[in-house]
């Protein structure tokens, strides 16, 4: 059964982020202790009440609530809120909480994909629970903005190697105290009718900047140095900031009237 966006306020029914596993073909959930404790204590659901579930693969079920088993009445239609291309965002690993908080609003503007890279000026290497931090944040972070995916969140890796094997149609390394062309004056434009397809990548160093090295490294392997505007900016505003020209480059036409 198809349930029509226009004919559900779902902005009022809990959303509820799952994995594939817990759907069976039946349309039966799974859910978990915090799940089940979530619905009925938090959200305070009673027998028959909907909610919405997501998996991250782009789809919106909706669901009756039962204390004794869940089950998904319909997939729901709804808008595409995805930009018309995937964001590759390659961030240095920066010191304090600001990290996490990138991770969050980058996933409100629409990034695909999330790198945290270890340069030559990166001062501290994440631990091992960081990965599994950060996916819960950006699965958060979707749920609350209503996308129906969420970026991936690569584990921490070197910048040579993140050079080497990037692939985008497209990608700049943004750099600050030296010429440079603006961001949004280098972006691929738009062809035709329609917005460039595939993958833009953006490099945001770190709070000591990058090396000349790096710099170089990255032209060698094609990537364009861009500035962010006239202003020097902590590396955790530069990251929010060149993930908001990119999207608004590149608009979700669907949702303009």
């Amino acid at each position: 059964m198809v349930l029509s966006e226009r004919t559900h306020d779902l902005s009022a029914l809990p959303r509820l982020v799952i994995v594939p596993e817990q759907r069976d073909p039946a349309g039966n959930l799974t859910l978990t202790g915090p799940q089940q404790h979530y619905l009925q204590r938090v959200r305070r659901l009673k027998m028959g009440d909907p909610f919405l579930v997501l998996d991250g693969s782009g789809g919106l079920w909706m669901a009756h609530w039962q204390p004794q088993g869940s089950q998904v009445v319909g997939w729901v239609e709804t808008r595409p809120r995805e930009l018309p291309i995937q964001i590759h965002l390659g961030l240095a690993v920066v010191k304090g909480p600001g990290l996490d908080e990138v991770f969050r609003q980058v996933t409100e503007l629409g990034v695909a994909r999330i790198t945290p890279l270890l340069t030559e000026r990166t001062v501290l290497e994440p631990g091992s629970g960081r990965q599994e931090r950060w996916q819960k944040i950006v699965q958060e972070a979707a749920e609350q903005c209503e996308r129906l995916r969420w970026p991936q969140i690569d584990p921490p890796t070197a910048w040579t190697h993140w050079i080497r094997e990037l692939q985008a149609n497209w990608w700049g390394i943004a750099v600050a105290r030296r010429e440079a062309p603006l961001l949004l004056q280098a972006l691929p434009k738009p062809v035709g009718d329609g917005d460039p397809a595939g993958w833009i990548a953006i490099a945001i160093g770190p709070e000591g900047g990058w090396t000349a090295a790096e710099i170089e490294q990255a032209q060698a392997q094609g990537g364009m140095p861009v500035s962010l505007g006239s202003t020097i900016l902590r590396a955790t505003t530069a990251a929010v900031v060149a993930v908001s020209l990119i999207a608004a480059a590149y608009p979700n036409r669907d949702l303009q009237p």
